[in-house]
């Protein structure tokens, strides 16, 4: 039996702290049981972004709980956070700064 992931057990809790049922939450998502509990499980990464801001829309989050959300399903997809990502690629400028400034850190070191 696989052990249950960061994110999966980050997910419970939400749903649990909304006052909703798995079966409830997961039917609001769109998704199907088996692939909930491949998320739940670790059996699959984290949901792609899509699926992620739908899942703070529908558990209805505050900022800082939206940002931990995004932040541990980034680290399990190796990726960057769903808010941040939309932010980067909504603004070539913040692409371009980023890579000057990653350019900047690796001649300095």
């Amino acid at each position: 039996m696989q052990r249950e992931s960061e994110f999966g057990k980050y997910l419970k809790q939400l749903i649990k702290q909304a006052g909703m049922t798995q079966t409830e939450f997961y039917t609001l998502w769109g998704i199907k049981k088996p692939y909930f509990y491949d998320i739940i499980s670790g059996r699959v990464s984290p949901p792609p972004y899509p699926l992620q801001y739908k899942a703070m829309e529908i558990l209805q989050t505050d900022k800082k709980t939206q940002e931990r959300f995004f932040d541990i399903a980034a680290k399990g997809r190796k990726e960057l956070p769903a808010d941040i990502a939309e932010v980067v690629y909504d603004n070539p400028v913040i692409l371009g700064n980023i890579r000057k400034n990653l350019k900047e850190l690796s001649a300095s070191n």
